[in-house]
């Protein structure tokens, strides 16, 4: 059996957990229309993703690891408490932050389906899957959080008093 197959695909699917709590956070707090949109389409995108990782550890012969899930599910809700800690709202550290760990994780979304790809001829019971528009779906998730992380970025970590002096430089 492909032991640690299984454990790299579990793993990802426990780490869509994390994702899919971030992302219903984001839906639910964002200011932005434009934002909360954004987020949930991603958020259908991510479920539709752990349906085809699903599909593909039991289409391998795979199991899926409840063990992993739960692990996954904890180390999420650990993470999401510190991210509440630092202040999720608009203009909190943990908003910057969660936006960071969510793009981090869609962009290994993006090397496992690259990574799938590559052994995928091993695996013909994968024939069907298409990896590569797989891997440029994530890489286009990747980068609609990250416009969000950079604005987050821009109203959070320079601090009011660096910002008024810069308008004050610039209008001098």
């Amino acid at each position: 059996m492909d032991h640690d197959l299984q454990r790299y695909l579990n793993d990802h699917l426990a780490g869509s957990n994390g994702a899919l709590l971030l992302i219903q956070h984001f839906i639910d707090t964002m200011n932005e229309s434009e934002a909360r949109d954004d987020f949930i389409l991603l958020k259908k995108s991510v479920e539709n993703d752990r349906a085809l990782l699903e599909h593909l550890i039991a289409s391998a012969g795979l199991d899926t690891s409840a063990v992993a899930n739960a692990a996954g599910d904890l180390a999420a809700r650990v993470g999401f408490l510190k991210l509440m800690w630092e202040g999720f709202e608009t203009g909190g550290l943990g908003l910057f932050e969660g936006l960071e760990m969510l793009a981090l994780g869609i962009q290994g979304k993006s090397l496992l389906w690259l990574s799938l790809r590559e052994i995928s001829s091993w695996y013909p019971e994968w024939n069907e899957v298409d990896f590569s528009k797989l891997e440029m779906d994530a890489i286009e998730q990747r980068d609609s959080v990250e416009f969000w992380r950079i604005e987050a970025a821009r109203d959070i970590l320079p601090s009011v008093e660096r910002r008024a002096a810069a308008t004050v430089a610039t209008t001098a």
